[in-house]
Formats: C-alpha cells, structure tokens, sequence
C-alpha cells in the first residue's frame, strides 16, 4: 500500500487486507462457533441453577460472557497478530501496510466490529437458552437489550485490548498467560491486600464486572465502560509503540 494514499483510502484499504486475513483463517471459523455452542452451554447450565423468579432471561448470557466466552472471542483478535509472527507474514503485512499505526488501527477496527458482532449474536444465543433454562424469570426487554449491547461492548473492547497485548509479546502462549493473569490472577492476588478491593474494581475485570451487572460495588456501568475503554486504548497504544520501534 503506497504511503501517497490519503488516511482514509489507506485505512480502508488496511481494513480489508485485514478483513480477508481474518476470514480465509480457519481459527476463525471454529471460534465464532465455539463461542455460540459455549454461551449455550453455560447459560442453560446457569439458568437451570437460578431459581429467582425476578431473574432476567439475559442474567445466563451474561455469567457466559464473564466465565469464559469474551476469553473464546478475544482468542480471535490474539491469534490476528500472534499467527502473523508464528508464520512470518508480520513482514509481508509491514510491506503492504508501511503505516505500521495505521496496521494495528486496522486490526482493533475490524476485529472491533467483528467480535461486537459476533458477543450480540451469543448474547442473542445466551437469552433464548436463559428463556427455556430458567425455572421462572421476570422479562423486561430494557433490561434485556441493554444486557445484549453490554455482551457486545464488552467482547469488542476486551478484543481490542487483546489486539495491543499480543502487539507487545507477539506470541499465543505469552499472550494467553498474560490476559488470564490480569484477568484473573491479578484481582485475587490484590483482593488479599489491604485496600486491595478498590484496586480490583479498577482493573478490566472489576470494569467487565460492572458493566454487564450494571453496578460492582464501586461504580456503576457508565464508569466501567469508561474505565475499560481506557485499558484498552492504553494496551492499542503500548502495542502499536512496540510495533513502530520494533524492526519486525
């Protein structure tokens, strides 16, 4: 992609080179699925052990998305950077894309999209199977349909994060480890600590928490979309940095 093109034609150009990537992967194609068949699976095992009758049909989805499916789609925005160092066409990509920002920019719009696409669809998937599961429930469709949109919101910024993270240890294993341990092994280290509580609610988990339950104690969802938007512009911004300094 030549570096005469303006911003907008490169970028687009970018999104595309990416979106075909993405598409021609066959990763993608278990994942998007597994996602949907694993928010099934939880959310029925959930709604089967709810006996709350003011549940809402969306309250499965969304202990599936905490408990492991934002894991499942993030692992499709890691494997779009990572693959490319495994397989060595990071340098191809870097020919074709000399903009290295505007590259990773690429990568955080599409798989952006793509995973906020794909969290309302197993949100969708979430709700039905909280409907048969659950014993009784109370449906209000604001409550619904703001569990549905937070599901995708979430997906997409933990999936962009994902995208800065893996910029930075370019590999799947070192990646994995470290979105597991800020995810999960962080906040249980720093709940034992003295005021450590507060600094849980900080981190993505505490933000992820109070977004789809609406309150964690804390703050409230409006808060938590701030904060987590903010750990993933800053995990975009450390990953494109480590790309533009980097020779490959």
């Amino acid at each position: 992609m030549s570096p005469s093109l303006s911003l907008p034609s490169a970028l687009r150009g970018a999104v595309s080179a990416e979106w075909t990537k993405l598409v021609s992967l066959r990763s993608t194609w278990y994942l998007l699925p597994g996602a949907a068949v694993l928010t099934g699976t939880i959310a029925s095992s959930a709604g089967v052990l709810t006996h709350d009758p003011t549940a809402s049909p969306g309250d499965p989805a969304v202990i599936a998305e905490l408990n492991g499916v934002a894991l499942v789609l993030s692992a499709l925005a890691m494997l779009s950077v990572t693959g490319e160092y495994a397989t060595g066409s990071a340098t191809t990509a870097f020919l074709c894309v000399p903009r290295r920002g505007l590259l990773t920019a690429a990568k955080c719009l599409l798989l952006g999209a793509v995973t906020f696409t794909a969290g309302l669809v197993c949100a969708v998937v979430g709700v039905v199977c909280g409907v048969l599961a659950l014993e009784e429930s109370t449906f209000d469709a604001a409550t619904v349909s703001g569990q549905v949109l937070g599901i995708g919101t979430h997906a997409a910024l933990l999936s962009v994060l994902t995208v800065g993270l893996a910029a930075v240890v370019r590999r799947s294993a070192g990646t994995v480890t470290a979105l597991f341990g800020l995810l999960f092994l962080l906040p249980v280290g720093l709940d034992v600590l003295p005021g450590g509580e507060t600094a849980v609610d900080l981190l993505p988990a505490g933000a992820s928490e109070a977004l789809l339950l609406g309150d964690n104690g804390t703050y409230g969802w409006g808060a938590a979309l701030l904060i987590l938007t903010c750990w993933s512009v800053t995990f975009v911004a450390a990953g494109t940095a480590a790309v533009i300094r980097r020779d490959v």
